[in-house]
């Protein structure tokens, strides 16, 4: 977690913000970061019957964005011995976040889940689900009725013909550093399965069941060979992290072992390692953010491009085309 200096905290109206703004403030204390709360401000519609005495809608929306502000500022009063500022957007709200993040280099977002509180998954929470899928830094999504201690679990793989990925380390780093701030135990969990298990079982020409075991045992030595290697890579001994190999759909483990060992956060990652980059979220992912209760620190590959324009690159464009 110390590489996060510069923490965009989203902080929607009337949404309980004490513990996504104790986690700011704790990494703010230990990076010397800088922290930024943020809200955006939806577009006024005034019907056409509308009148304003003394009033242009632009005027109205210049008081509402100072209000907003002076909110924001009493709510950065509270975080104790950190660098706040207070910033307000207009627009449609993922948009503005991700732009924020492109523009202003912010490396980490956290945020409550745009949703009742209690519900499992993120399946209503519209904006939340939008960053998850295209922002391209970690997103720290905080429940506000989880705990702000205890354990964690990093859910790595599939690993590339055994072989971690870059995208598991930084899962790995980044979960083992917020177990520590946690004051939690860190877990990983990975899930293999045998491809095709069942159609050489059962299907119309059936291998040999001692065959089919077999190559179900190689599977099962390449995923633990996987996870040791992994762990060896980012240098964390058995002491260190509990290890969880499960055979079975990542979906069902994650969400098995994350209840087991009642996890406050989930690390991830939420993109397909197939497909086209930036543009969709992994099934597994999808599947498991709809299945959670704890909070989720959602992480993308290094060269993961959002496909929302910045600012910058529209006023760029629209030059270009003059």
């Amino acid at each position: 977690m110390k590489r996060f200096k510069d923490i965009l905290v989203i902080a929607p109206r009337d949404v309980d913000m004490r513990k996504p703004l104790q986690a700011a403030a704790s990494l703010a204390a230990s990076n010397n970061a800088r922290v930024t709360l943020f809200d955006s401000l939806g577009p006024l519609r005034f019907g056409r019957g509308a009148v304003l005495p003394g009033y242009k809608p632009d005027d109205v929306h210049q008081l509402m964005e100072q209000a907003r502000r002076a909110e924001l500022e009493a709510l950065a009063a509270e975080v104790p011995h950190a660098r706040v500022h207070v910033d307000v957007g207009t627009g449609r709200g993922f948009i503005e976040i991700i732009r924020r993040v492109q523009e202003r280099g912010h490396d980490l977002v956290i945020a409550p889940p745009d949703q009742p509180g209690g519900l499992v998954g993120f399946a209503r929470a519209s904006t939340t689900m939008h960053l998850l899928r295209k922002c391209p830094v970690p997103v720290w999504v905080i429940r506000p009725e989880v705990p702000s201690t205890g354990d964690v679990l990093a859910a790595v793989g599939p690993f590339e013909e055994g072989t971690p990925t870059p995208l598991d380390r930084k899962i790995v780093e980044l979960g083992s550093s917020l177990a520590a701030q946690r004051r939690g135990d860190f877990h990983l969990v990975h899930a293999w399965s045998l491809e095709g298990e069942s159609l050489l079982r059962n299907g119309r020409v059936k291998m040999p069941a001692s065959e089919v075991d077999q190559l179900v045992s190689e599977a099962r030595l390449m995923a633990e060979d996987g996870t040791a290697k992994l762990l060896a890579e980012v240098g964390l001994g058995t002491d260190e992290v509990t290890a969880h190999v499960v055979e079975g759909r990542p979906v069902t483990a994650i969400g098995q072992i994350a209840g087991s060992i009642d996890a406050g956060v989930v690390v991830m990652g939420t993109l397909s390692r197939t497909g086209v980059s930036g543009l969709i979220m992994g099934n597994t992912a999808e599947s498991t953010l709809g299945n959670l209760r704890a909070s989720v620190m959602a992480v993308k590959p290094e060269d993961f491009k959002t496909p929302i324009e910045s600012t910058r690159s529209l006023l760029s464009l629209s030059t270009d085309e003059m």
